[in-house]
Formats: structure tokens, sequence, C-alpha cells
């Protein structure tokens, strides 16, 4: 007792003392100092996603000053015109809203504030003289991000009648190759508009086209005579040949090499084979039962976790049957038949056309039956599963008709924030539809759609 009373009286005696430091001659300083710190939005039940905005303060060249802004715009019609905001400064004394007409009202985070007519914020520093203001602008996104624009560009490429026809995305051009009656021929562009013509050299003259794949910017393509095509610029072409084993077809490029499947000659066995630079090849394991060997269709992509994964879709089998299968692999080696599960695809018509955007794949051909609807369809897990767009946001235009064995492809399939430039962008991850075909004839006319959210540029 008498220690914890010892303790007790020397912590008081301590408190006295401190208190009598702190007398009327403290001198408390005050800060000159205005400056932005955050600005955040309350959440209102009544407009969604307020809360969700992220302001910074940067030096904006048009202006030459600094502006406070959330770079990533909120959601499409979101309203800014009666929003809780708290502002927050290294000090304050006053706070004045200036609104587009130089009116000013004080600022207090109890009130509803109508950006859509605030302009500046203007604050004074606890010392009651220093003040600083600064520009103010709320994105709101102009334009539904999710929309897809789909407009028709060209009537057609060409107007003679052909054989086949591929179109691909090949050294920043778009190549349109065609094969008819008088030779082949391709067309190059870079706007899907106007095209300039040549002639093709080195290819036999009933050349297909549907099998062509661009690995190490190179174009590589087989035959029925099971040659190896290969051409650096689209025009002139040479050829490999291999004793021991001929090619089927070629698959896809995966884990930077080039596949495709073989026929070896001493067994007459079909198998997976890879290349690193599409001269030397690597025999590798025999197909799997009911894996087509060629008129299939395949894409090789990255899932969200950068996993590279390779699809092959539908195609004809070793003894020329048509296959509803939809094999799937990350390593060229083990393959896992989705079909076998899931049978969203099982409408589908062979000459199907597949590409990976916006972290989706979307697939476009032709229904079983034949009919004169579009078979558009979109799959949000890596092509386990398949289903319509939403046509809210994503529907192919009403004439456009129905077609198989179209070429359907990215341009320029970059991260939209990697560009330096609003024309690049404009340019930038547009997909294209180019030709197929119906059963009155062959197509060539040029279509392209673009999801908005790939348009933004972000600072």
């Amino acid at each position: 007792m008498p220690s914890s009373y010892l303790k007790f009286s020397i912590f008081f005696a301590a408190i006295i003392f401190l208190n009598s430091c702190l007398g009327d001659d403290y001198v408390t300083d005050t800060s000159n100092n205005p400056c932005f710190v955050s600005l955040s939005f309350l959440k209102n039940d009544s407009i969604p996603n307020l809360e969700n905005a992220v302001f910074t303060l940067v030096f904006d060249e048009m202006i030459h000053d600094s502006i406070i802004v959330n770079l990533d715009s909120l959601p499409y019609q979101t309203r800014i015109d009666s929003v809780y905001a708290v502002f927050s400064f290294k000090s304050s004394s006053a706070c004045y809203l200036i609104f587009d007409n130089d009116s000013l009202v004080t600022y207090s985070s109890g009130n509803p504030i109508d950006f859509t007519k605030v302009s500046q914020i203007k604050n004074i520093a606890s010392d009651g003289v220093t003040e600083r203001t600064y520009y103010i602008k709320v994105n709101v996104h102009q334009v539904e991000p999710e929309l897809y624009v789909w407009r028709k560009l060209s009537d057609y490429i060409c107007s003679f009648p052909v054989n086949d026809q591929k179109a691909i995305y090949f050294k920043d051009k778009i190549y349109f190759f065609v094969n008819a009656a008088s030779g082949s021929y391709f067309y190059t562009s870079t706007n899907g508009t106007t095209w300039t013509e040549y002639i093709i050299n080195g290819l036999p003259s009933s050349a297909t086209f549907q099998d062509i794949k661009v690995f190490n910017d190179i174009l590589f393509l087989t035959q029925n005579n099971s040659n190896l095509y290969f051409s650096t610029d689209g025009m002139n072409w040479s050829i490999y040949q291999y004793a021991d084993f001929q090619f089927s077809s070629l698959l896809f490029v995966m884990n930077n090499q080039l596949w495709a499947v073989v026929n070896t000659i001493n067994d007459g066995k079909y198998r997976f084979a890879s290349s690193n630079d599409g001269s030397h090849w690597q025999l590798n394991e025999e197909i799997p039962e009911n894996f087509p060997i060629r008129n299939f269709t395949a894409i090789s992509f990255y899932s969200r976790t950068k996993t590279p994964k390779s699809l092959v879709i539908n195609g004809t089998s070793v003894d020329n049957q048509p296959l509803g299968t939809r094999w799937s692999t990350e390593n060229g080696s083990y393959w896992v038949d989705f079909s076998i599960e899931d049978k969203s695809l099982d409408s589908l018509d062979q000459g199907a056309s597949i590409i990976s955007y916006d972290d989706k794949l979307f697939i476009l051909g032709r229904n079983k039956e034949k009919t004169e609807k579009n078979y558009f369809r979109q799959s949000i897990d890596e092509g386990l599963s398949w289903q319509i767009p939403d046509s809210t946001y994503n529907y192919l235009p009403e004439d456009f008709q129905a077609r198989h064995y179209s070429s359907f492809f990215v341009f320029n399939p970059c991260p939209y924030y990697k560009t330096d430039t609003k024309e690049q962008i404009e340019v930038s991850n547009r997909i294209y539809i180019i030709g197929g075909k119906n059963p009155f004839g062959w197509f060539s006319d040029v279509w392209t759609g673009k999801v908005n959210k790939k348009n933004f540029l972000i600072q």
C-alpha cells in the first residue's frame, strides 16, 4: 500500500508540473500552408458509384496549373449535381467554392455541391492570409464504356468471283488474300477502306488461305500437297519440304512456338508438331481421338492470369467426318475436350471464326440449320461455356448478312493505356470482320467494331 501511494503521488505531481508549464504564455503556431491533400465523395444511395471516385492532383498543360481530377472517370450517366464532398488541406481557416459564374460560396461538407457548375475551390491557410486556388474537374464517361459500336467500311474489296479468301493482321496492315480463276492476289490496307492490290508469286494456282498463320513476322501456309510455304511480304513465297512427315494443318502460335498437325510417314500416325523458327520441327505426342486435322477454328490467347491457352473447335477428323469437339490446352501436350460437359456450341456449323478481345472470346459463324440469322457468341470463362452477348451492349448490325469462313481479327491488339495519342487509340484494338461466304457465294465486304472503353485515353 505505501508503495502504491508513492507511485500515485509522483504521477499526480508530474501532472501538476506539466500543467504549470502550459500556462497562459504558451503560443500555438499557425500554419501558412493551404495546399490540397485529398477529395472524396460520400456514399449516396440515390447516386451509385460516387464513393468510388479517386481524386488526385495533376498539372494541366492547357491551363499551366494544377487541377484536382479523377483520372478514372465515373460510370456513364453518373449524376454529380448533388454530391456530398469532403476536402482536406494542410491547414484551413476558410474555404470557398467558385462557380462558373464566378460566384463564391463557403464550403461546408454538410451541404451538397453541384459539380456541374463548380469550377474551382479556394482555401485560406490557418494563418488567415496565405491562400491557394485549385481548378476542379469531375470526369464522367460521356458514352457507355461497355457498348460495342459496329459499322460498315466497304461493300467489297474485290468485285470478281473468288475460290477462297482470308484476311489477317500483319506488320501493322490488313492483308486480304484471294484465289480466283485468274490467279492469287492480296490486298493491303491500314484503315479497311482503301486497298492496294498485289500479285502473288510462288504459290500453287489452286492456293487456299484458310490455314495461314503469322509467326515471327513471317507468314506460313500449308497446301493440299502438304508442303509448308512461307513469306515475309505476302507477295513472294518459298517452300519447306520434309521427308519424314507431311503437314495436315497449322494450329496456332503458343509459347513462342508455331504448332501444327502432321502425319508421320513411317507409321502413318497424326501427331502434334512444334517449331521455334518455322523451319525446324519437333514431333510430339499423337493427337487424341476425335481431334480435328483440318477445317477447324483455332485461337491462342492469354487468360486473365496471363496463362497461355489455346482452343481448337469443330473441324474434320482423320476419316473426314465433321466434329463438334472443343479442345483446350495450356502446353500443347495435355488436352481437354470442353464439349463433353458443355453443349453450348452444339449448333455451330463448320467454318467459324474466333477472336480474343476485352477479356472475352467471341465466335462468329453460321448455325447448322443454315438460317439467315448470324451465330454470334461470347465466352467469359476462356472457352468453357458460350452465351449470346447482351444485345444492350453488343449486337451485329441488322444488314450484316449471315455467313461463315469470315476473317475475324483485331487490328493492333495492344493495351489502350500504352498508346500515345488519340489517333493511335482510334486505330488500335479495333475488331474487323472481312468477307466470308453463304450458299450464294463469297463476300468481300469490310466491317469494324470496337468497345467504347478502348477509346478512352488514360493519363
